[in-house]
């Protein structure tokens, strides 16, 4: 039924509960376990964490030796996680192929989708709400409302 499982994850505990519940879905439908992690380093800087980009204030901008140690510290997390995902897989005897892209999340979660033709996507969701969500809005929905394959949204522990 589902011979490809995109398990997308960003290191998070409810992402580790999705990526957990991705792996059990592949071991029992004998498929494969596509991990995603996405990179979400662009240059730009968040003020105050709500992503309102410096530029919008002033001229601002990441020097680029600043940037690629940035990008690569956040690669190389990027594959800390996917490495335990896939360690959970290999353990569960689920075959897995990793993948740690750079740019929007949800984009690049949806054309990974679309890529290697899978069956569902499986990503975890911390529930963002009020302002959070307005201004920052949701990489799960997001996913969910432009996703052409099926999406499990895991939220708390499974």
């Amino acid at each position: 039924m589902f011979e490809k499982i995109l398990i997308a994850t960003d290191g998070s505990k409810h992402s580790e509960n999705a990526a957990k519940m991705g792996v059990d879905l592949a071991r029992r439908s004998k498929g494969t376990a596509i991990i995603c992690f996405v990179s979400d380093i662009s240059g730009t800087m968040s003020m105050g964490g709500i992503g309102m980009p410096f530029g919008d204030i002033g001229s601002y901008t990441l020097d680029p030796a600043v940037f690629g140690s940035l990008r690569e510290t956040a690669l190389k997390e990027g594959e800390k996680v996917a490495d335990r995902v896939a360690e959970l897989a290999e353990q569960a005897g689920v075959p897995s192929e990793k993948r740690v892209l750079e740019g929007n999340p949800a984009a690049e979660i949806l054309k990974l989708a679309l890529e290697e033709s899978v069956n569902i996507i499986i990503i975890g969701s911390i529930g963002k709400t009020g302002l959070e969500k307005f201004l920052m809005g949701s990489v799960a929905e997001k996913v969910v409302r432009n996703s052409t394959v099926p999406v499990l949204v895991v939220r708390g522990e499974v």
